[in-house]
């Protein structure tokens, strides 16, 4: 609902935020924003705004996300993933070790959260905009009882995790490469969370295909840094993985249907994968495999 401009003058430019509604200077887009600039998080400057109108002009960070970066690499014959993902990996650290420290009262991410209820928004929003409203199946009473008492297990699963201060949508495309440092963009919705999911969000990252390898090495850096039991890390990352990537198809399926983007659709193959690989991982939810094959993993012999 946000639309972006880059403005010019001379040599210099910026970006223009142009939001559909007023803003305020309790805005969460500015207090997140405060937030991520105390700890020292690489976050455009905000150059001056005009609530009213709810534009916002911010320092301009370019356009060369994460995601174009790796994939221009890849087609030129090399894939020079690692010291980038080493960073975001270091971004992921600060904000578990400054981030909650750093909020206010009245700061947004200090009264809002990804817990129990809005793991359950997602994963019904996944149900109606992917399965009901992409696929076009509604599930018998049967398979529909079983596919909530999934989304019930899953919601309060990831609702015990520990909690942190979240970016909320750390992945690829809202990472900006600017002479090999990386960029940190669309934070208005940070706020406390599990402690993988940004480790979930940028690691199984539905636009973007990650060797394993880089995956485990990242992942033993997170627990080395915050002196995490490994065993202990990749099972709440597998977890949490398995509910991001659920909420990616709702999100995919809402844009496809709703929204008139059928774009995103290239994107479901790949995060059904990922699906697939969490599910593995574990026998907490094999109970459920028959169901899920049925409504969700078979979604990629099918197209």
């Amino acid at each position: 609902t946000r639309r972006f401009y880059r403005v010019t003058r001379g040599r210099k430019s910026a970006v223009v935020m142009v939001h559909p509604e007023p803003l305020t200077p309790a805005s969460p887009l500015f207090s997140n924003h405060r937030v991520l600039k105390s700890i020292g998080a690489p976050v455009p400057r905000i150059l001056d705004s005009d609530l009213t109108h709810g534009l916002v002009l911010v320092e301009d960070f370019g356009d060369r996300t994460l995601q174009k970066h790796l994939l221009d690499k890849l087609r030129g014959g090399g894939l020079a993933a690692g010291p980038l993902y080493r960073q975001a990996c270091d971004l992921i650290v600060l904000f578990h070790e400054s981030g909650a420290a750093a909020l206010g009262p009245d700061d947004f991410a200090a009264s809002s959260a990804l817990d129990c209820d809005r793991f359950l928004f997602e994963l019904d929003h996944f149900h109606r905009h992917f399965i009901v409203g992409h696929r076009k199946m509604i599930p018998p009473a049967a398979d529909a009882a079983l596919l909530r008492a999934f989304y019930s297990d899953l919601a309060l699963a990831c609702d015990h995790l520990p909690r942190v201060y979240c970016h909320r949508d750390f992945q690829s495309r809202n990472l900006l490469v600017r002479r090999g440092r990386l960029g940190l963009i669309d934070f208005q919705d940070a706020r406390m969370g599990p402690y993988t999911y940004d480790a979930a969000s940028l690691l199984r990252d539905s636009s973007l295909d990650l060797d394993e390898d880089l995956v485990d090495r990242m992942i033993a850096r997170l627990c080395r840094r915050l002196g995490l039991p490994a065993a202990e890390f990749r099972r709440d990352f597998d977890l949490m993985a398995l509910e991001r990537n659920l909420k990616d198809l709702g999100t995919f399926g809402y844009l496809a249907t709703i929204r008139g983007r059928p774009e995103y659709l290239e994107y479901v193959p790949r995060t059904i994968r990922s699906i697939k690989r969490a599910l593995l991982a574990s026998r907490r939810y094999h109970l459920f495999m028959p169901v899920l094959d049925r409504y969700v993993l078979s979604h990629d012999r099918l197209r």
